[in-house]
Formats: structure tokens, C-alpha cells, sequence
């Protein structure tokens, strides 16, 4: 299977939250120990995806051909620690699910070694998640600024499953009832290398950014993922900071087809 998303763009995070634990002594007077951050944000996905061991065009749009919506809510999760001045690790989560229920099919195509006809009423489903940990330096740090690069590992899972069913016509006018169920799901270890950068141009407000570059091996592909990400944090109050805006991208590409192994349906 092959799968695709781009342009994963956050345009609005409402809901972020950075709680800040284990005091140490800064310039402005807010703990940066330990962080934690959480955030809820609507994205815009282009999913292809293969699930067949044939050679030829077999790839299947989950937006186009399984009528799921392209745009879907879902939230992040960070951690990150501050081990000494210019040392910090992080722990970042992303998951995304979506699917579509009773979508008549408006063209054929074969999912898993099984032919989805026009006609037949289909529910889908597909989703990922990834899960990293990072440890990055600062090349420079002073109190108000920082700089440096990221490297880490990870891991990536995806999925996905079509099942439909329904009545067709056989050459000759023949009718039969057709029932299919075919799913498949994929895990593969990530390596990542970025950079990041953070400001504190007003004492109590923090910016922020930084980029990934993780490389996958999903199955028998060969596919890598950019994820990038500029924001915000406002602190009202000593250990609690709110980030109104966010703007993050994810994308997922893939170089290689990925086709049903000898032991079992990969993704």
C-alpha cells in the first residue's frame, strides 16, 4: 500500500496548554525544567493508498474513491526535559483516525487481491500514529534565545480497511450478492533529524519552531515524512501558558509501492 498526506495544516490551535514543573532560574522568572504540551487542531489529508501484491495502477483514493472527508480534527502530545543548560530530550505523539459510512462506489478497484465493484455500498476506515522520542542541543543559548539541532527515533503505524457490500450485475444480467471485508495495518521504527529555535521576545511570551525529517521503511517501502511546525506560548500565570495560534504542516512520501508480503497484508 501506498499512502499519502499532504498539506497537513493546523491553522488554529484554541486549546493548547504548557505546564511548566521543577523551577530553575531564569530571566524572567518561569520554570523551563519540564514542559508539557497539548493541542488540538483540524487538518486537510490526501490519503492513496495499494493493498495488493499485482504490479500495475491499483491505487485507491480514500477521499475520491471512499468518499472520506478530506479535513478531520485530532490533537498532539508533547513532552520535553530539560537535562542541563544546552541538553533537552522530548516525547511528541500525533494520531490521526477518519472513515466514511454507506459510500456508493462510483468506479472498480481491487483491495487486497479482492475486485470492489461500481455500485456496492462501502464503510472505510484508515488512520496513523507516530510516536518519537528527540534529544536536541543548543548550539547557542543565551537567556532570551536558542538554537540548535534535533536527532531521534520513532515509530510509525498505519492502517487501513475497506468492507462493502451489495447486489451486482454479472455479464449476461446475472445478479449476485457480494459481501467483502479487507484491512491491513503496518509498523515501522523512524529515524529523524531537524533542527528547532525559541525566542522570548516579551518575558512572559515564548516562541517557538522547528523541523523533522524522519525517514520509514513501512513494509517492504520506502517512504519519508517532513513535519514542521511555528508557534507560541503566552504565560497569564507562572505555570500555566496558553497557545492561541499554531501552524504546523505533516507530510507523509512515500518512493516505493508497497505490496502484500508472502506472510501476511502490510501496508
Amino acid at each position: 500500500m501506498r499512502s499519502v498526506f499532504a498539506a497537513a495544516l493546523v491553522v488554529g490551535l484554541l486549546a493548547s496548554t504548557a505546564f511548566a514543573q521543577s523551577s530553575s532560574d531564569t530571566w524572567n522568572g518561569l520554570p523551563d525544567r519540564f514542559q508539557f504540551d497539548l493541542g488540538y487542531f483540524g487538518l486537510h489529508a490526501d490519503t492513496t493508498l495499494r493493498f495488493d501484491r499485482q504490479s500495475g495502477n491499483r491505487d485507491v483514493s480514500f477521499e475520491k474513491d471512499l468518499g472520506i472527508k478530506p479535513d478531520v480534527n485530532t490533537f498532539w502530545l508533547d513532552a520535553s526535559w530539560r537535562l542541563a543548560r544546552r541538553h533537552q530530550v522530548a516525547i511528541r505523539y500525533t494520531r490521526l483516525n477518519r472513515d466514511s459510512h454507506d459510500y456508493t462506489l462510483t468506479r472498480d478497484f481491487v483491495w487486497g487481491g479482492a475486485t470492489y465493484v461500481t455500485g456496492l455500498t462501502a464503510n472505510a476506515t484508515t488512520g496513523s500514529d507516530i510516536l518519537g522520542g528527540y534529544y536536541r542541543f543548543a548550539v547557542f543559548r543565551n537567556d532570551r534565545f536558542e538554537i540548535g539541532p534535533t536527532i531521534g527515533v520513532g515509530y510509525l503505524w498505519l492502517r487501513a480497511g475497506i468492507q462493502a457490500s451489495g447486489t451486482t450485475t454479472l455479464p449476461g444480467g446475472t445478479t449476485t450478492t457480494r459481501s467483502l471485508d479487507k484491512s491491513a495495518s503496518s509498523g515501522s521504527p523512524t529515524g529523524a533529524v531537524g533542527a528547532y529555535v525559541s525566542a522570548w521576545p516579551l518575558k512572559r511570551l515564548g516562541v517557538w519552531s522547528d523541523f523533522l525529517y524522519l525517514k520509514v521503511s513501512p513494509g517492504e517501502t520506502d517512504a519519508s515524512i517532513t513535519d514542521w511546525r511555528i508557534g507560541g506560548n503566552y504565560y497569564p500565570i507562572r505555570n500555566v501558558g496558553l497557545g492561541p495560534v499554531q501552524v504546523r504542516q505533516v507530510q507523509l512520501r512515500p518512493r516505493h509501492r508497497v505490496q502484500q508480503s508472502r506472510r501476511g497484508h502490510h501496508l
